[in-house]
């Protein structure tokens, strides 16, 4: 098996350039504090009300996609836990819990809220997923997703904010019950699962990580209409191309000696272009400027 060497500078993760405007959006940094973890970034959460030996807002490995990352955040309630509030599972993109205010900076003007959930409910609990978008401290738009029904299998969400003109930042809330009002408590031990959440396109695919298999050129590139992909195969090349937050754009299979991909169809942007052989993938960055 031959190896690759690197044309290009190592590439960061395209996929979720736009969706780092949410904090620790896929879930997979994490921060001890003292016996428990917390999600890294803006997130707060009811573990440090624990008494120990039981925290509601912990790492999975159950996550989704099952190629992006390693990690989802998982929320169990307990009802036998004392204070209460120990066991709520709710994550918060705050400075402490219950405070609903702008946390986290938003540039451009997102029209949806997605990501992906599974949800096991107890004696008729609530889970809750929601979004404040801000402007100059002043709630401009929302949106929120409940249920009270069984959610076995990983589903996307994907929520469009009410009307607004412009917003400067942004709130999440996540919780396994309906947290409405400082005396809200679950009714029952509900498990939520969430991961890989983004603004207007629901991530789909690994896009993550630096160019680890880059043997291929890309020119010219910039591009407008037409790439070539250069590159030394002698088997069949498949090619995916990718917006900035993660969304599958293009699906191309090149035959042996088929260099010509046509992006006639794709706006201006930055793209990531996975190129697939011999069990090989290489990732590049693609600028399409018309």
């Amino acid at each position: 098996m031959k190896k690759f060497t690197f044309l290009l500078p190592l590439l960061t993760v395209l996929a979720l350039n736009a969706s780092t405007q949410i904090p620790n959006n896929g879930f997979e940094d994490w921060t001890t504090v003292g016996s428990y973890e917390i999600p890294s970034g803006l997130w707060i959460t009811a573990n440090a009300y624990s008494p120990g030996g039981f925290y509601p807002v912990t790492k999975s490995t159950d996550h989704y996609p099952a190629n992006v990352g390693n990690y989802s955040i998982r929320f169990e309630n307990n009802t036998t836990i004392t204070p209460s509030v120990a066991g709520c599972g709710i994550a918060m993109t705050n400075t402490a819990l219950g405070q609903y205010k702008p946390m986290f900076p938003i540039q451009g003007h997102p029209n949806s809220f997605c990501g992906y959930y599974k949800f096991t409910p107890q004696n008729g609990d609530t889970m809750k997923i929601a979004i404040g978008l801000f402007k100059n401290g002043s709630v401009v738009s929302s949106a929120i997703l409940t249920n009270t029904a069984t959610v076995s299998n990983w589903t996307p969400f994907n929520l469009p904010f009410d009307t607004y003109t412009d917003a400067d930042s942004g709130y999440i809330h996540i919780s396994s019950y309906n947290a409405e009002g400082p005396l809200a408590l679950p009714m029952g031990n509900s498990v939520l699962y969430v991961d890989n959440l983004s603004f207007d396109n629901l991530i789909t695919s690994a896009n993550e990580g630096p160019a680890i298999n880059a043997g291929s050129n890309i020119f010219p590139n910039p591009a407008s209409d037409n790439i070539i992909i250069e590159n030394n195969e002698t088997t069949d090349v498949l090619v995916e191309i990718y917006n900035i937050v993660g969304a599958l754009e293009k699906i191309v299979p090149l035959k042996q000696g088929q260099k010509n991909i046509n992006t006639d169809d794709l706006t201006n942007g930055i793209y990531m272009v996975v190129i697939k052989s011999d069990g090989l993938t290489e990732r590049q960055k693609l600028i399409i400027q018309k």
